[in-house]
């Protein structure tokens, strides 16, 4: 889904609306700029006929505007309205856009509008101030697994350890496919609660500490997905699964070089600061916790984002081989 967005060219008493901006996010925005405060009518913005609310408007400068037009009394020329796409909405197709500009003019766009839900999407309307723990901080066990998590995992050959599963998402799907797989996870009172019942038995919950009540080479293969960040001694998690893999161990972690790869663009995927993470890698610095451990080594990326023209990726991915 991209944003898409059309010239309105609407000339206003003191101003103009220039264009309409639909952004899958959940918000249609109308753009102008005006040369002091906006008086009048506000426009009216409509999907398949179903009116959207106006959810706020705001100032913001507008070199171009400030440069070509006389008399300009505003602090900053240009003006955003942003309507919000009702939460019932997402996921549905709209064939028409409708504008409703003052004096009376209206305008219609056709298209294929779809829209999603993002996470964090009470930030569009909350009153509550926030606080770090409210946007940083972490969530239950992903109840599903993620295609290319899934994917990597399959490659391995079993006894297949989870280490650090979580829900069990992944030890379900393996068993489905018929890998022997079994997990690990801290035993908190949130992990019983998220633990798949097909897989209870399989999984097995301990206090944190290692090494493990479990002998070398307990199984072929050992897959370590998002765990290492949250771990405070990763050398001890890294140092007991490669006792316990008797051939090979995937490690996945988030890759903070996407930090710089983002600069230029001021942007930093929000799930490489989560709150619970405590450890920051990169290929260079995950290679050199690992080498002491296996022979051979492979790295690879998953998570692609696209931030304008760069692509990034939210995670590095090593495949060890002992």
């Amino acid at each position: 889904m991209q944003a898409v967005s059309f010239e309105l060219n609407s000339p206003q008493p003191d101003g103009c609306f220039d264009r309409a901006e639909v952004d899958p996010c959940g918000l249609v925005r109308i753009i102008g700029w005006f040369k002091g405060p906006v008086c009048g009518e506000l426009p009216r913005v409509s999907l398949d006929a179903r009116k959207l609310a106006l959810l706020q408007h705001y100032r913001l400068a507008r070199p171009d505007v400030e440069a070509a037009v006389e008399n300009i009394t505003a602090r900053q020329s240009g003006v955003v309205f942003e309507y919000l796409v009702e939460e019932n909405m997402t996921g549905c197709n709209f064939r028409t856009l409708s504008v409703e500009l003052p004096p009376g003019s209206r305008r219609e766009f056709p298209g294929d509008f779809q829209f999603l839900t993002p996470h964090y999407r009470c930030l569009f309307v909350t009153e509550a101030v926030m606080h770090r723990d409210d946007i940083y901080g972490s969530g239950p066990p992903n109840p599903a697994v993620h295609p290319e998590t899934l994917m990597l995992a399959a490659t391995l050959t079993g006894p297949v350890l989870d280490f650090g599963c979580g829900s069990g998402a992944l030890v379900a799907e393996l068993k489905k496919s018929g890998v022997d797989a079994r997990g690990l996870e801290l035993d908190t009172p949130e992990i019983r609660r998220a633990i798949k019942a097909e897989v209870k038995s399989a999984v097995t919950l301990y206090d944190g500490k290692l090494p493990l009540n479990l002998p070398a080479g307990a199984v072929a293969s050992v897959f370590c997905s998002e765990v290492l960040e949250h771990i405070p001694d990763p050398l001890s998690a890294v140092k007991e699964i490669a006792r316990l893999a008797s051939e090979q161990a995937i490690f996945t972690v988030p890759d903070m070089s996407a930090i710089p790869s983002g600069f230029r663009h001021s942007l930093v995927p929000w799930h490489l600061m989560e709150g619970t993470h405590v450890n920051f890698f990169t290929q260079t610095s995950l290679h050199q916790l690992l080498k002491p451990f296996f022979a051979t080594f492979e790295f690879g990326r998953i998570g692609a984002c696209t931030i304008n023209d760069s692509r990034v990726f939210t995670s590095l991915v090593a495949f060890c081989k002992k």
